[in-house]
Order: C-alpha cells, then sequence, then structure tokens
C-alpha cells in the first residue's frame, strides 16, 4: 500500500500575523517605508496576505513569500510618495535625529536605512533578504523567480554598493568629527 502525501496545513491568518508580524514591520523599514508610514504598510501588507493565503502553495518559506509581498508594498509606496513630491513639489530634508552619542540605536537605525536606500531596489532586496534576514540563495531565487545566479550577483553588486555608501558615509562623518 503506498503512503498518500498528507496536503500541506496552511496556517490562519492570525497565527500568521501574530508570527510574522515583526518580521515584515522590519522588512518594510529596511525596504525604505518612512516609519510614519510603516504601520500602514504593514496592513496592507496582512490585507494582501489575507486574500491570498489561500493561494499559498508552500514551495517556498512562509517568510520568503511574506517578504515578496513586502517587498512590492513597499515598491507601491516608494512610487506613490514620489508622484505626491513630484506634484506637490514638497521637498524636506531627511536627516537623522541628533544626540550626545553618535551611536544610538535609534541614530544606527536611521543610518542603515539610509544606506539601504542608496542602494537600486532589486540589490536591495536580496541583501536585506541574505545579510539582514538570513534567507538562503534559492529561497529567495523561487520567491522573486530569479536565477540563483543572478540572486548571486545582485547581493554582489549590493555588497560592493554598500562598501562604498559606507565609505562615503564615514567621509562625511569624519569631517563633521570635532
Amino acid at each position: 500500500m503506498a503512503a498518500s502525501a498528507e496536503p500541506v496545513r496552511t496556517p490562519g491568518l492570525a497565527e500568521v500575523y501574530n508570527a510574522h508580524h515583526d518580521f515584515v514591520w522590519r522588512s518594510l523599514r529596511r525596504l525604505g517605508v518612512d516609519a510614519t508610514d510603516v504601520e500602514d504598510a504593514v496592513h496592507d501588507t496582512f490585507l494582501v496576505v489575507a486574500r491570498r493565503l489561500a493561494e499559498f502553495e508552500g514551495r517556498s518559506s512562509l517568510r520568503t513569500w511574506l517578504f515578496a509581498i513586502a517587498m512590492r508594498v513597499a515598491q507601491s509606496r516608494r512610487r506613490d510618495q514620489q508622484r505626491e513630491v513630484h506634484h506637490l513639489h514638497r521637498y524636506e530634508s531627511v536627516a537623522p535625529p541628533q544626540s550626545e552619542d553618535p551611536w544610538t540605536r535609534e541614530e544606527s537605525r536611521a543610518t542603515l536605512h539610509q544606506l539601504l536606500d542608496s542602494l537600486d531596489a532589486d540589490q536591495r532586496a536580496v541583501f536585506i533578504m541574505i545579510e539582514l534576514e538570513s534567507m538562503t540563495a534559492p529561497e529567495i531565487a523561487a520567491v522573486l523567480d530569479l536565477k540563483v545566479p543572478t540572486v548571486y550577483s545582485r547581493l554582489r553588486l549590493a555588497r560592493e554598493a554598500m562598501r562604498r555608501a559606507v565609505a562615503r558615509y564615514l567621509a562625511r562623518t569624519k569631517d563633521r568629527a570635532p
């Protein structure tokens, strides 16, 4: 008698939300969603999850599937924001808050987001997934519908761009040092 394969149990929305809210929030911030908009972006992400959870087939991990959705939400928000800025001609300075200790947790986070913003969107997604969320290249390739060598190529380019961005940042901060 052949053993029948049991269907993969898809978790419910509440279970997914409770288990992965923090991951989605972090991912959206790292993908460039402004801190004031991140909760709305999390909400938008989970609205998509609610609509599509029944379609999740388990070909990738739930985290990589959620990251792909969050990435699209972040891209959409950036496009909307760029349109708004273009139409309203509003330019605001985005400077991290200064304190007596230049390496406070919040300033470090703001610096990380500035550095991530310097990356191309495709490279940033791969960089975040591998370097900050410890996902594997095959997982990323499956979620982003890429070939594994493309993932590694984007990672290499992202790392080079990040090294340059860090060097520029350090040169700027060195010039401001007392």
